[in-house]
């Protein structure tokens, strides 16, 4: 795992795209807006040989309605890791500091600070995995690995 800081610009209004585009103006990425892309398919951002898939305080692995029913963080997490096109996974910190890491230290990640949540009632309330909101714990475990 990789660590380094960005510079917090105030590029969007949204929280986690904003760190995204921070994470594509450090690359020297030109983008204007965020790309809401399936993980499946796509990475938040793609550059070279790195297809990165950018995460943050309280991210969502993935959409509940592509979980297929599955309602655990391992299931969910084994569905995801067999389909994700990302190789690099950057969780961005709310100071803005990026841990970069492949899928194997990205899965410690899911495992340890990953929770069940229910999708909203018109999303037929499916199961989704979601990183739980920053902590101390969470931030000293990351720069424990990095």
């Amino acid at each position: 795992m990789k660590k380094f800081s960005i510079e917090k610009m105030n590029i969007s209004k949204r929280p986690g795209d904003n760190k995204e585009m921070c994470l594509c103006a450090y690359m020297g990425i030109e983008r204007s807006n965020h790309d809401a892309m399936r993980y499946d398919m796509h990475s938040d951002i793609e550059a070279g040989d790195m297809n990165i898939s950018v995460k943050s305080d309280h991210s969502t692995l993935m959409s509940g309605t592509l979980c297929e029913g599955l309602t655990t963080v391992i299931d969910i997490w084994n569905l995801y890791a067999s389909r994700v096109h990302s190789n690099t996974f950057a969780y961005i910190s709310n100071d803005y500091t990026v841990y970069m890491m492949n899928l194997s230290e990205f899965h410690d990640m899911i495992m340890t600070f990953g929770v069940i949540e229910s999708e909203s009632g018109k999303n037929k309330g499916m199961k989704k995995v979601r990183i739980k909101h920053e902590s101390k714990t969470m931030l000293k475990w990351l720069d424990a690995r990095a």
